[in-house]
């Protein structure tokens, strides 16, 4: 049995989604009542759940669980209150979902990081051996801080009681069902992937700003679930492990694969070049070699089959918000 917090969330049912279609036996945790007819049509038990509260946990079956993985976290895109919120869930959360498995018996434990933690490296691709660097100025710095002090406590279960500790600091995700931007610093700004999505549609102009140089991580959110299916059935998957593309992408390269994918010959997508247009010039991805030694994973989405994928959940709205 495998017991997955954070089930009601973008990630968590596309990864509950999953393992059901792998074969495995699921427990769904959130805090949410709004997927109750989800979970139902794929025969999975739903138990309510405050992972900021301790004594929630005693709702979830003792054993037998061969797996806990822990999804549950706000994220600055979906507060803006950003006070004590980020450390009574997400670190505060994971230290009692920890001695949860601690008290139970539940030998194997998934937690899933930031991509935030390393996004401050000049030098690139980003890998687990260099270590963390992050801001500690902005609203995120908060969030971050609340996610690196869960991960140490994820190695501290792990090197004290001999849990085996899985930490995947995912990049940005992609997928039909996220929320549509993000909070910044007081404002709520739509993400650029929804708007190139809906303009492509709609054959309207995509804008390429600015020098079009950075290099940007994402991944599809069908690649990252697998990512933690995998990890979690390895006997090698311990410690920390950067979860991305592997190789980053440019602005112009994602609006040129959009024009190509929803554009035809008789009705093309314009791409239009905006230099004068302001670009955020930090670039950012991942290095994935150790995720695929040691458990054998690597993305199988490129863009273009993820565009692909994603239009047609949309059209099926199954994983709608």
């Amino acid at each position: 049995m495998i017991i997955v917090t954070g089930a009601t969330g973008f990630v968590g049912r596309y990864l509950v989604d999953h393992l059901v279609k792998a074969g495995e036996k699921v427990i769904a945790a959130g805090r949410s009542r709004k997927y109750d007819a989800f979970f139902e049509e794929l025969g999975v038990p739903f138990v309510p759940l405050d992972v900021s509260n301790p004594d929630s946990f005693s709702a979830l079956p003792a054993g037998p669980v061969k797996v806990f993985i822990h999804l549950a976290a706000f994220i600055p895109a979906s507060v803006e209150d950003t006070r004590d919120i980020f450390i009574r869930t997400n670190t505060l959360g994971t230290l009692y979902a920890l001695e949860h498995c601690r008290r139970n018996g539940i030998k194997r434990f998934l937690y899933t990081s930031t991509r935030y933690e390393g996004t401050e490296h000049t030098e690139m691709p980003i890998s687990e051996a260099m270590g963390r660097k992050y801001a500690l100025t902005g609203d995120h710095a908060s969030y971050v801080i609340s996610k690196i002090a869960a991960s140490d406590y994820v190695e501290h279960y792990s090197q004290e009681y001999g849990i085996q500790g899985i930490i995947l600091r995912l990049t940005g995700l992609l997928g039909y069902g996220r929320q549509e931007g993000f909070w910044a610093d007081g404002v709520f700004r739509p993400s650029a992937f929804e708007v190139f999505y809906r303009r492509a549609k709609a054959g309207q102009p995509l804008e390429i700003w600015g020098a079009h140089k950075a290099r940007r991580d994402s991944l599809y959110v069908k690649d990252a679930v697998r990512a933690i299916h995998m990890a979690v059935t390895s006997d090698c998957a311990r410690g920390a492990y950067v979860i991305g593309s592997g190789v980053g992408r440019t602005n112009e390269e994602e609006a040129l694969t959009f024009a190509r994918v929803f554009g035809t010959a008789e009705k093309p997508v314009p791409v239009v070049y905006r230099p004068e247009k302001p670009e955020t010039p930090k670039s950012y991805y991942f290095d994935i070699r150790k995720a695929k030694q040691d458990f054998g994973w690597e993305p199988i989405y490129d863009y273009a089959r993820t565009l692909t994928d994603y239009d047609a959940e949309v059209q099926s709205g199954r994983f709608k918000t």
